[in-house]
């Protein structure tokens, strides 16, 4: 049998654009980053007072966040749309054209400064799955700060009222805040799809464990109590919950929740609902205020972190001593184990059970002819059909050598048969080398059913299904045969 790959090559219209559907997919990502930058920068003038900075400005982190987990959206087109979002936002509210270009410079200058530090991060400190990767985020947001902190200073401390070095530190401060909270939020969030199956998976956690209810709660309550007593302390009573949050809830859940206390914790500040009892003809102290708000964030964040690495590699070496090496299915013990489980759940829903034995026919000679790697990629090629060919609550392991199993609940005999002989036919479909070469390979299927109302155990019911594979072996080989 001979297999066709056609490959794509420089003039293959697959791999190139027309003209005009570039200028239009350029067109679109300019829109998306004008329209954040603009919706981003409204909300945060609505928390800039009078002559000064906004108390909470989400939208260089934001963009920021935008063009490291996209980068494509970075093009010239991009940054010429978040300029024009800039300005639009500021002159629209009542600012004035020079003031408004001094802002967009220290606010594209700022991002710049992350974009390029963000180029040479590792994808998995994107991601936060390191436990040093937040540090990272720390490491490029104060740069992003600094970046707009002096080109901002430099053209406007005139307008805030201050000396070049306390409006430098105020910029400073108001953007590594802001950055620190806002940034892993973006590099962490879920597409649309993912963050509804998030908040389906949280919702049903919550209805299996109603305690991870607790961290929320004692959250609140730290909040709730900062704003009774206030005082400079206030700003620290949330961190023992919120240390309780990252190491119960998920890496975005954390992110998210440390970011919304940011902000409350900021503009509740600037509003006096939380009274810190600070001189108000000094800035340091509010300076001061949000460096401890940005360190703050960096603990709860950096603990979610180190869990998250800690249940990936936990979930890792769960995956590797349950699963085969080569082929990625179940292990015999791990199929046993989980075999057995499934048959209580079927007893009790009175549901039949299929157990089938499978075997690759003359598997031996595979090996002596062709060598062990061909046989190796036989095997890992017949898993990999046979489990995209199985329901998902179908169970499927590699006992040993060329010997396979399937477990499945719910199927009649007649079905379990049109199972076993559709997995008899996608086997027979030859498995081609790296080198091109073409091997028939078949399969030999042995079936064994247990009714609801007299279920056997697990390995009685696997030692009828293997007798039948060997009558299906005597009989030739190349077929599923049932037991009796």
């Amino acid at each position: 049998m001979v297999v066709q790959v056609r490959h794509s090559t420089p003039g293959d219209p697959a791999t190139h654009e027309s003209p005009f559907a570039t200028f239009q997919r350029l067109a679109l990502q300019a829109l998306l980053v004008a329209i954040v930058v603009f919706a981003a920068s409204g909300l945060g003038i609505l928390t800039r007072p009078e002559h000064q900075l906004a108390s909470f400005w989400p939208t260089n982190a934001l963009l920021l966040g935008l063009f490291a987990r996209k980068p494509g959206l970075a093009s010239p087109a991009g940054w010429a749309a978040a300029a024009l979002g800039y300005v639009a936002a500021d002159l629209l509210t009542g600012t004035s054209l020079p003031t408004t270009l001094r802002l967009t410079m220290a606010n594209l200058a700022g991002v710049l400064a992350g974009y390029l530090l963000f180029r040479h991060v590792r994808h998995e400190d994107r991601r936060l799955q390191h436990p040093l990767s937040m540090l990272w985020v720390l490491a490029v947001s104060a740069v992003a700060a600094l970046g707009a902190a002096l080109v901002g200073s430099l053209s406007s401390h005139a307008m805030m009222r201050m000396g070049f070095l306390t409006a430098s530190g105020f910029w400073f401060s108001a953007e590594l805040v802001s950055y620190v909270a806002i940034l892993p939020v973006v590099l962490l969030a879920p597409t649309p799809a993912g963050f509804v199956r998030t908040l389906h998976q949280q919702a049903g956690r919550v209805r299996r464990q109603p305690a991870l209810v607790l961290p929320g709660v004692a959250l609140a309550l730290a909040i709730l109590l900062g704003v009774a007593i206030g005082g400079p302390g206030a700003i620290a009573f949330p961190v023992p919950a919120l240390l309780w949050c990252a190491l119960a809830y998920r890496l975005f859940t954390t992110a998210l929740v440390t970011m919304l206390l940011c902000m409350w914790t900021l503009i509740a500040i600037a509003t006096g609902l939380i009274d810190l009892q600070l001189l108000e003809t000094s800035v340091q102290p509010v300076i001061s205020l949000r460096m401890g708000m940005a360190l703050l964030a960096v603990a709860p964040l950096t603990v979610a972190s180190v869990n998250a690495a800690r249940n990936h590699l936990l979930a890792t070496l769960n995956h590797a001593a349950d699963h085969d090496a080569l082929t990625g299915v179940l292990n015999r013990s791990a199929f046993l184990r989980r075999g057995r489980r499934q048959l209580d759940q079927s007893r009790e829903g009175d549901a039949p059970v299929v157990a089938m034995m499978l075997d690759l026919d003359h598997f031996k000679s595979v090996n002596d002819r062709h060598g062990h790697a061909a046989g190796d990629a036989v095997l890992a090629a017949f898993a990999q059909r046979v489990r995209t060919h199985l329901r998902e609550d179908g169970l499927f392991g590699r006992f040993g050598g060329e010997e396979f199993a399937v477990l499945l609940s719910g199927v009649e005999a007649d079905a379990a048969l049109a199972v076993g002989e559709r997995l008899r036919l996608i086997a027979s479909e030859p498995v081609v080398l790296d080198d091109g070469r073409a091997l028939d390979v078949t399969v030999s299927v042995g079936i064994a059913v247990s009714s609801g109302s007299g279920l056997e155990r697990l390995e009685d019911l696997l030692h009828q299904a293997d007798n039948a594979l060997y009558r299906a072996k005597a009989m030739g080989r190349n077929r599923v045969v049932a037991s009796a």
